[in-house]
C-alpha cells in the first residue's frame, strides 16, 4: 500500500459544512444535510474536513463563516434563508464580507412569479428573501421561495443553500457541483474513491480485529469501521493512484473474506435486499410470525421493491390467543413454557411456514421492555424461531435461538429484527449454524 503521507505535499483542498438553526442545536430535529453533502462532495473528489452546527445567531454564524473559510476551499451552508426575523444567514454573510445587503431584482421577480403561479399574494415578509450581500450572487430556487447565495470569502467559495432537502439538493447539483469540479481540477484532479462493506451478526470489536491489518493508520486505502444497531460497516477510502489501480477493490474483497459469512453487501445494498437475493437463488419464500417485534421484520422486508417474489407475508401474533388461532401453537406449550420460550418460538415459526405455504418461517417472541421481565426471563430476552420445510430429502427442521439484548424498547425490537433476518439469510446459504451477536447458548435442531 502507498503511504498516505506521500500525498501531503499536494495540499488537498477540503470543504466545510455549516448547518444553521436553533432547532438543530437544541436537538428538536436531526441534522441530516451534512451527511448527504459530505457523501456528494466525496463523489466529486473533495473531502469534507468539518461539520459544524450553530444557532440562529448572527454573530455566531459570521464567526463560523470566517473561520471555516480561512482553512477550506469550499464552505457549504444550509438553513437560515427563510423570510422570518430569526433567519439571519444572509445578514451574517454580509457581516463576514464587510458589506451591506441589497435587493436582487431577479430574485424578487422570481418570488413574485412564484406566488402568482400559486394564485396567492406574496406576503410582505417574503421580500426579505430577495436580499443578498453586495459582493454576492443569488442562486435561483425553482423548488421553493428561498434563493441561494454564492460568494467568496478570501480564497474560499461559499454557498448558502436552503435547509429543506427538496430545495437544497437540486441547487447543490446545479450550482455547487460544477464549482467543486473546478476546485479539484485546479488542485491537480486528485482522485478519491470510496466503498463500504456491511456485516450483521459480529460485534464491532470482533469485526475490527478480523481486519486489523487493513486499519493501520497511514494506509492507502484507508479503512475504518462504524456500528449502527446490529450492522457493522467497513468504510474504505482510496486516494490518488490507489483509487484507480485496483487497490480499492482488492481491499473490499479482503474485508468480505475476513467477515464471511457475516458480510452481506456493499455500498447501498441493505440486509433485507441481501436476504431477498439469497432466497431468490433458492427459489424460496419466507413468512414471519412476530410478537414483541410487532411487525418490524415485515416493515424491513417490504422496504425492498419486489419483495413479493420472496416474502409471502406475516402474522402479528401479539396475544396468546392469536398464537393459537393463527399459528396453531398448542395451548399446552403456552401454559407449560410461556410465550417467551424455545418451544413456542419453534411452534410459531413452523406455523408461519406451514400456514403461509413457505419454505422458511421466522418467529420472534420476547420481552422488549421496559416492563414484564423476571429473574428467569429478564427484559431484553428474545427467542427467535426458524423453520425450514426444506427441499429434496431434507424434510422439516425447526430451530430456536435465544438472545439477550440491552437498550430501550425500540432498540431491542430493531436489533432483533435485523439479527433475525441475517439468520434466515445464513440458513438460505447453508450456514444457519453460524453464531450471532447477542446470542445466548442455543438448543440445536430438532426434526
Amino acid at each position: 500500500m502507498v503511504p498516505i503521507r506521500s500525498y501531503a505535499s499536494c495540499r488537498m483542498p477540503t470543504a466545510a459544512i455549516l448547518s444553521i438553526g436553533d432547532e438543530l442545536v437544541l436537538g428538536q430535529i436531526p441534522e441530516r444535510n451534512g451527511g448527504w453533502l459530505s457523501a456528494e462532495l466525496l463523489k466529486l473528489g473533495l473531502m469534507a474536513s468539518e461539520h459544524r452546527t450553530v444557532a440562529d445567531d448572527r454573530q455566531a454564524i459570521c464567526a463560523a463563516l470566517k473561520e471555516l473559510a480561512s482553512r477550506a476551499a469550499l464552505v457549504v451552508v444550509t438553513g437560515g434563508l427563510g423570510p422570518t426575523d430569526d433567519d439571519l444567514t444572509r445578514e451574517a454573510l454580509a457581516d463576514a464580507l464587510g458589506t451591506e445587503l441589497e435587493e436582487d431584482a431577479r430574485a424578487l421577480q422570481d418570488l413574485i412569479d412564484l406566488y402568482r403561479r400559486r394564485a396567492r399574494p406574496m406576503p410582505a415578509m417574503n421580500r426579505k428573501q430577495a436580499l443578498r450581500p453586495t459582493q454576492s450572487e443569488c442562486i435561483q430556487n425553482p423548488h421553493g421561495t428561498a434563493p441561494g447565495i454564492a460568494a467568496r470569502i478570501g480564497d474560499a467559495e461559499v454557498f448558502l443553500l436552503p435547509g429543506p432537502p427538496n430545495e437544497m439538493r437540486p441547487m447543490f447539483h446545479d450550482v455547487v457541483a460544477p464549482a467543486v469540479l473546478g476546485i479539484t481540477a485546479r488542485a491537480g484532479g486528485l482522485q478519491i474513491a470510496t466503498a463500504s462493506v456491511h456485516s450483521c451478526g459480529l460485534p464491532e470489536s470482533a469485526a475490527a480485529e478480523l481486519i486489523r491489518s487493513l486499519m493501520e493508520r497511514g494506509g492507502n486505502p484507508v479503512v475504518g469501521t462504524t456500528a449502527s444497531g446490529a450492522i457493522v460497516t467497513a468504510r474504505i477510502r482510496a486516494m490518488g493512484s490507489a483509487a484507480t489501480d485496483g487497490s480499492l477493490e482488492r481491499t473490499v474483497q479482503e474485508v468480505e473474506r475476513a467477515w464471511a459469512p457475516y458480510s452481506f453487501g456493499r455500498d447501498g445494498l441493505t440486509l433485507p435486499s441481501a436476504l431477498g437475493e439469497a432466497l431468490l437463488r433458492e427459489h424460496a419464500m419466507l413468512a414471519v410470525a412476530e410478537s414483541c417485534s410487532g411487525g418490524g421484520v415485515g416493515a424491513f422486508v417490504t422496504s425492498v421493491p419486489g419483495a413479493s417474489r420472496w416474502f409471502a407475508g406475516g402474522l402479528i401474533t401479539y396475544s396468546n390467543e392469536l398464537k393459537r388461532e393463527l399459528c396453531g401453537v398448542p395451548s399446552a406449550l403456552l401454559e407449560r413454557h410461556g410465550a417467551v420460550s424455545e418451544e413456542v418460538a419453534r411452534a410459531l415459526a413452523q406455523g408461519a411456514a406451514e400456514r403461509c405455504r413457505c419454505r422458511f418461517g421466522l418467529s420472534i417472541t420476547g420481552i422488549a421492555g421496559p416492563d414484564g421481565g423476571s429473574a428467569d426471563k429478564p427484559v431484553g430476552l428474545v427467542w427467535v424461531g426458524l423453520c425450514d420445510r426444506g427441499g429434496g430429502d431434507r424434510g422439516l427442521v425447526t430451530k430456536a435461538r435465544s438472545f439477550q439484548l440491552l437498550g430501550d424498547r425500540d432498540t431491542v425490537r430493531e436489533r432483533i429484527a435485523r439479527v433475525s433476518l441475517q439468520w434466515v439469510r445464513l440458513a438460505a446459504l447453508g450456514m444457519g449454524d453460524a453464531p450471532l451477536l447477542w446470542e445466548r447458548p442455543t438448543q440445536g435442531a430438532r426434526a
